[in-house]
């Protein structure tokens, strides 16, 4: 099958549950700024016990018409496309969003609001880390979408590909980067590791003509994310990159605890890269990219 091109498609995959709401809204305001077609798709898996009983042909009929239910109800567009899939859920969504070459997967969570033990969902956390497409989870939608972006840095070894996207969104977008680190101790900033990464972010931001900002926080206890987030809400940020594993590593089997706070906790919607993902979106970037210090 010939695939789509990269811009054509955005995925919302929908469970009927109360929350898929934000992401279709979402969707939305994002299609009509990238001209994308949005794709529904909802995934069956008859392996659950209560539907052992039932026919197959009646659940598909049936999860069909609340798609078609849901694309009138929102007033999608006509070339909106539906789909019913049967098998696991995580891995028919990673499969579905491969075949057709997705943009973006929108999803929210399943338990978006919890308070007392907070925790992503195990559908997203394995699409999340599965995925080579990027994942935006959203919580509510702002009222612009990737314009003010925050960027948090640290001394893992993922420059490369996460600074890349940053450039390859920023130029799509005509964003504002915002970047952002926490620095513990007595370190001077000036002569810190994290503040050698941030120039070099910066530098290649300039010469590609990206606004952006640049901020580093200091902190003497071991809880970066909060740092994050509260800094996230001070300039309007209206989302966050991220990158959920190290470049070295097609395929983790975890979210880092830090991603982990920030994709469970951001009121903004954040876009999760791993290493697949991330290759995906910036293969067709490097050519275009002034770098004047070689970082690529």
């Amino acid at each position: 099958m010939e695939k789509n091109n990269l811009s054509d498609i955005l995925l919302v995959p929908v469970d009927f549950g109360d929350y898929y709401e934000k992401a279709l809204e979402f969707a939305i305001r994002l299609a009509s700024i990238t001209k994308s077609q949005i794709h529904l798709i909802h995934v069956l898996d008859l392996r659950d016990w209560w539907l052992n009983e039932l026919k197959e042909e009646r659940l598909i009929n049936e999860a069909f018409n609340k798609l078609l239910h849901i694309s009138r109800l929102f007033g999608l567009p006509n070339d909106t496309k539906l789909m019913v899939l049967t098998g696991k859920r995580h891995q028919k969504i990673v499969e579905y969003a491969e075949q057709e070459n997705v943009r973006f997967i929108l999803m929210v969570d399943n338990y978006p609001f919890a308070q007392d033990e907070k925790r992503i969902g195990s559908t997203l956390e394995k699409v999340i880390m599965k995925a080579t497409k990027p994942v935006v989870t959203v919580k509510n939608v702002p009222n612009t979408i990737f314009k003010n972006m925050l960027i948090p840095l640290d001394l893992t070894k993922n420059s490369r590909m996460n600074l890349l996207d940053s450039v390859s969104l920023a130029l799509k977008f005509s964003s504002q980067l915002n970047l952002v680190s926490v620095l513990f101790g007595d370190i001077d900033p000036e002569k810190s590791r994290i503040n050698e990464k941030v120039e070099k972010y910066s530098a290649i931001y300039t010469e590609n003509n990206i606004p952006h900002t640049k901020k580093l926080i200091r902190k003497d206890e071991d809880l970066a994310y909060q740092e994050i987030l509260e800094y996230a809400e001070e300039i309007n940020c209206d989302s966050i990159l991220i990158m959920t594993h190290k470049e070295s590593t097609r395929f983790d089997n975890y979210i880092g605890a830090f991603a982990h706070h920030i994709i469970n906790e951001s009121k903004v919607p954040v876009i999760s890269l791993n290493n697949a993902s991330s290759s995906q979106t910036t293969v067709d970037l490097l050519s275009s990219v002034i770098d004047p210090l070689n970082i690529f």
